[in-house]
């Protein structure tokens, strides 16, 4: 009083009927074989579909930054730098996971700003500092509004914006902010601050965890988010552990 199906990878069995198993009963136990069959394929076309998708986003974010000083880490450490704090601030797993991808293309717009401007040694002009302050907003067009990059545009758009309303480019404050901006506004700071560049010098974790704490005239706790700044605190280690694995 059994039926079975017994494949390399699937195995199905069907017993204890209580009586004898007739045909009608093999021929359900193969419906669902097939169903099975179906239902794995579709699977392994959907992670195929995910992973194209993560490679094209990674694919673009690499184009952004191919003339900035920092080219290919950068990007990926902000999103490991937002998923931790995303994590810490109980926001969920689906956005943890997308804020950890799409915030590898908060500077995709700088595929407009001119090479010169990204690596120039020394000070930026007014002129040049206005130039850089477009890349949100050129950032936000190149990713467009398709519904799987919404988080993507909004970081883009808005990882510039400041707590206190004196960020750019449209100047909002507060809660008017997406959070997921706010995170990758934090994420994006502690990683310039650690980096070499051309118009500053390189801080050490605990020099930077000093300026986003206490600030040092030019970036002051003010800029941030109170929950992400508490968020960061409490994770610093980890992300000290980011930026020292994939500097």
């Amino acid at each position: 009083n059994a039926a079975c199906y017994l494949g390399e990878d699937l195995c199905i069995c069907a017993v204890n009927y209580g009586r004898d198993v007739n045909i009608y009963d093999a021929a359900v136990l193969k419906n669902m074989v097939v169903q099975s069959r179906f239902m794995g394929s579709l699977a392994a076309q959907l992670m195929e579909i995910e992973g194209a998708f993560t490679y094209t986003v990674h694919a673009l974010a690499r184009a952004a930054e191919a003339h900035d000083e920092d080219p290919g880490n950068h990007m990926f450490r902000v999103g490991k730098y937002c998923a931790v704090l995303a994590e810490r601030m109980g926001l969920g797993k689906e956005f943890v996971k997308a804020i950890g991808l799409q915030a590898t293309l908060h500077d995709v717009g700088k595929i407009y700003i001119p090479a010169s401007i990204l690596r120039k040694q020394g000070q930026l002009t007014k002129e040049e500092w206005t130039e850089i302050k477009k890349h949100p907003v050129y950032g936000a067009k190149i990713i467009g509004s398709h519904p799987r990059l919404v988080m993507a545009q909004s970081i883009a758009l808005n990882h510039h914006e400041r707590w206190d309303g004196s960020g750019y480019p449209r100047g909002l404050k507060g809660e008017a902010i997406p959070i997921e901006a706010r995170i990758a506004n934090l994420a994006d700071q502690y990683d310039a601050l650690r980096n070499l560049r051309g118009h500053k010098t390189a801080y050490s974790h605990e020099e930077a965890c000093r300026v986003l704490n206490h600030g040092d005239g030019r970036t002051t706790p003010q800029h941030f988010d109170p929950q992400v700044l508490r968020s960061f605190r409490e994770t610093a280690f980890i992300i000290e552990e980011i930026y020292e694995t994939m500097r």
